[in-house]
């Protein structure tokens, strides 16, 4: 049995929304992530977003890489900014993430989980 590397989320987005459109696009013009804002380059595919939060419109553009890390590690609800609350989750479990986790992730976002758990490690 597999012990479980997901970050716990107590304000899941999609759940207190009037409405939540998700899509997946190939990007025809240059948008930027919102997760690691890193820009998202025509061609590429990306997540995105669209809904009523608290009563105010807004949409979110999720690179792949992003989509991977957000996909593997939180089960139960995401932030659509993660970067953040992953690192405090993996400094909190120690850097021990379930091998499960890192084999579904894309080569940039295994790139990305591997040295936050070095900088962990190393601490």
């Amino acid at each position: 049995m597999s012990k479980c590397s997901c970050v716990y989320c107590d304000d899941y987005d999609a759940v207190s929304s009037s409405f939540c459109n998700i899509k997946k696009v190939k990007a025809r013009k240059t948008h930027k992530c919102c997760a690691c804002h890193r820009s998202i380059e025509p061609g590429e595919e990306y997540e995105y977003v669209s809904g009523i939060w608290d009563g105010d419109f807004d949409t979110y553009k999720t690179c792949i890489d992003c989509l991977s890390i957000r996909d593997n590690f939180f089960c139960n609800g995401y932030y659509y900014e993660f970067e953040e609350a992953l690192m405090e989750h993996l400094n909190a479990i120690d850097g021990n993430v379930d091998s499960e986790c890192i084999e579904g992730l894309t080569h940039n976002a295994k790139a990305r989980i591997i040295d936050m758990i070095d900088k962990i490690w190393c601490e």
